[in-house]
Protein backbone atom coordinates (compact mmCIF):
# COMPACT_ATOMS: atom_id res chain seq x y z
CA UNK A 1 0.00 0.00 0.00
CA UNK A 2 1.33 3.37 -0.98
CA UNK A 3 -0.17 6.57 0.38
CA UNK A 4 0.82 8.45 -2.78
CA UNK A 5 1.21 5.92 -5.60
CA UNK A 6 2.92 7.11 -8.74
CA UNK A 7 2.69 6.06 -12.34
CA UNK A 8 -0.92 4.93 -12.73
CA UNK A 9 -1.85 7.46 -15.40
CA UNK A 10 1.29 6.63 -17.36
CA UNK A 11 0.50 2.91 -17.10
CA UNK A 12 -3.11 3.41 -18.21
CA UNK A 13 -1.88 5.51 -21.14
CA UNK A 14 0.58 2.76 -22.12
CA UNK A 15 -2.21 0.15 -22.09
CA UNK A 16 -4.51 2.43 -24.11
CA UNK A 17 -1.72 3.09 -26.65
CA UNK A 18 -0.96 -0.64 -27.01
CA UNK A 19 -4.64 -1.43 -27.56
CA UNK A 20 -4.94 1.32 -30.16
CA UNK A 21 -1.67 0.63 -31.99
CA UNK A 22 -1.58 -3.16 -31.92
CA UNK A 23 -5.26 -4.10 -31.62
CA UNK A 24 -7.94 -4.92 -31.88
CA UNK A 25 -7.83 -7.26 -28.91
CA UNK A 26 -10.75 -9.22 -27.50
CA UNK A 27 -9.45 -9.25 -23.93
CA UNK A 28 -6.62 -8.66 -21.49
CA UNK A 29 -4.35 -11.05 -19.62
CA UNK A 30 -2.73 -9.71 -16.48
CA UNK A 31 -0.35 -11.43 -14.07
CA UNK A 32 0.31 -10.27 -10.50
CA UNK A 33 0.83 -6.49 -10.54
CA UNK A 34 -0.28 -6.56 -14.18
CA UNK A 35 -3.52 -8.20 -13.06
CA UNK A 36 -4.03 -5.39 -10.55
CA UNK A 37 -3.62 -2.87 -13.38
CA UNK A 38 -5.85 -4.91 -15.71
CA UNK A 39 -8.58 -4.89 -13.05
CA UNK A 40 -8.43 -1.09 -13.01
CA UNK A 41 -8.68 -1.10 -16.80
CA UNK A 42 -11.73 -3.36 -16.48
CA UNK A 43 -13.34 -0.89 -14.09
CA UNK A 44 -12.77 1.96 -16.52
CA UNK A 45 -14.05 -0.12 -19.44
CA UNK A 46 -17.18 -1.08 -17.50
CA UNK A 47 -17.82 2.65 -16.95
CA UNK A 48 -17.61 3.25 -20.69
CA UNK A 49 -14.04 4.52 -21.09
CA UNK A 50 -13.45 4.28 -24.87
CA UNK A 51 -9.69 3.87 -24.47
CA UNK A 52 -10.15 0.26 -23.39
CA UNK A 53 -12.30 -1.63 -25.93
CA UNK A 54 -11.99 -5.13 -24.44
CA UNK A 55 -14.73 -7.68 -23.79
CA UNK A 56 -13.12 -9.68 -20.95
CA UNK A 57 -10.02 -10.18 -18.82
CA UNK A 58 -8.05 -13.07 -17.37
CA UNK A 59 -6.49 -12.02 -14.07
CA UNK A 60 -3.81 -14.30 -12.63
CA UNK A 61 -2.66 -13.72 -9.04
CA UNK A 62 -4.40 -10.36 -9.05
CA UNK A 63 -5.17 -8.08 -6.14
CA UNK A 64 -6.95 -4.81 -5.48
CA UNK A 65 -4.73 -1.81 -4.90
CA UNK A 66 -4.64 -0.71 -1.28
CA UNK A 67 -3.80 2.88 -2.20
CA UNK A 68 -6.57 5.19 -1.01
CA UNK A 69 -6.34 7.09 -4.31
CA UNK A 70 -7.38 3.90 -6.13
CA UNK A 71 -10.44 3.12 -4.00
CA UNK A 72 -12.81 4.48 -6.63
CA UNK A 73 -11.97 1.58 -8.96
CA UNK A 74 -13.65 -0.89 -6.59
CA UNK A 75 -16.63 1.04 -5.17
CA UNK A 76 -19.07 -0.24 -7.78
CA UNK A 77 -19.26 -3.85 -8.98
CA UNK A 78 -17.24 -4.17 -12.19
CA UNK A 79 -19.49 -5.48 -14.94
CA UNK A 80 -16.97 -7.08 -17.28
CA UNK A 81 -16.50 -10.84 -17.62
CA UNK A 82 -13.38 -12.07 -15.86
CA UNK A 83 -11.54 -15.29 -15.15
CA UNK A 84 -9.52 -15.11 -11.92
CA UNK A 85 -6.70 -17.63 -11.43
CA UNK A 86 -5.84 -18.16 -7.76
CA UNK A 87 -2.89 -20.18 -6.44
CA UNK A 88 -3.65 -21.78 -3.07
CA UNK A 89 0.01 -21.69 -2.08
CA UNK A 90 0.94 -18.36 -3.69
CA UNK A 91 3.48 -16.78 -1.34
CA UNK A 92 3.68 -13.53 -3.35
CA UNK A 93 -0.02 -12.65 -3.70
CA UNK A 94 -1.91 -14.62 -1.07
CA UNK A 95 -5.00 -16.43 -2.31
CA UNK A 96 -7.39 -14.35 -0.14
CA UNK A 97 -6.20 -11.19 -1.90
CA UNK A 98 -6.99 -12.66 -5.32
CA UNK A 99 -10.40 -13.84 -4.10
CA UNK A 100 -11.09 -10.39 -2.71
CA UNK A 101 -10.38 -8.88 -6.13
CA UNK A 102 -12.74 -11.38 -7.78
CA UNK A 103 -15.52 -10.23 -5.47
CA UNK A 104 -15.25 -6.74 -7.01
CA UNK A 105 -16.62 -8.15 -10.28
CA UNK A 106 -20.11 -9.13 -11.37
CA UNK A 107 -20.23 -12.92 -11.81
CA UNK A 108 -16.48 -13.61 -11.84
CA UNK A 109 -15.23 -17.06 -12.77
CA UNK A 110 -12.66 -18.22 -10.23
CA UNK A 111 -10.22 -21.03 -10.98
CA UNK A 112 -8.18 -22.22 -8.01
CA UNK A 113 -5.07 -24.34 -8.41
CA UNK A 114 -2.87 -25.97 -5.76
CA UNK A 115 0.29 -24.17 -6.84
CA UNK A 116 1.91 -20.83 -6.23
CA UNK A 117 2.72 -17.64 -8.13
CA UNK A 118 2.54 -18.83 -11.73
CA UNK A 119 0.10 -19.42 -14.58
CA UNK A 120 -0.93 -23.07 -14.29
CA UNK A 121 -0.95 -25.08 -17.51
CA UNK A 122 -2.15 -28.55 -16.53
CA UNK A 123 -4.97 -30.15 -18.51
CA UNK A 124 -7.64 -29.18 -15.97
CA UNK A 125 -6.67 -25.52 -16.10
CA UNK A 126 -6.40 -25.50 -19.89
CA UNK A 127 -9.93 -26.87 -20.06
CA UNK A 128 -11.18 -24.09 -17.78
CA UNK A 129 -9.41 -21.44 -19.90
CA UNK A 130 -10.99 -22.78 -23.07
CA UNK A 131 -14.44 -22.93 -21.50
CA UNK A 132 -14.15 -19.30 -20.41
CA UNK A 133 -12.78 -18.10 -23.77
CA UNK A 134 -15.40 -20.06 -25.71
CA UNK A 135 -17.95 -17.50 -24.48
CA UNK A 136 -16.27 -14.87 -26.63
CA UNK A 137 -15.28 -16.86 -29.73
CA UNK A 138 -17.77 -19.75 -30.04
CA UNK A 139 -16.37 -22.73 -31.92
CA UNK A 140 -12.78 -21.46 -31.83
CA UNK A 141 -11.58 -23.42 -28.81
CA UNK A 142 -10.94 -26.69 -30.60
Amino acid sequence: AAAAPAGLEESLSAVAAALAEHGPFDGLLGFSQGAALAAMVCALRARGDPRFPVAFAVLVAGFASRAPAHGHFYREPIALPTLHIVGDTDAVIAAPLSRELAQCFVEPVVLTHPGGHFIPAAAAQKKAYLEFLERFCPGQGQ
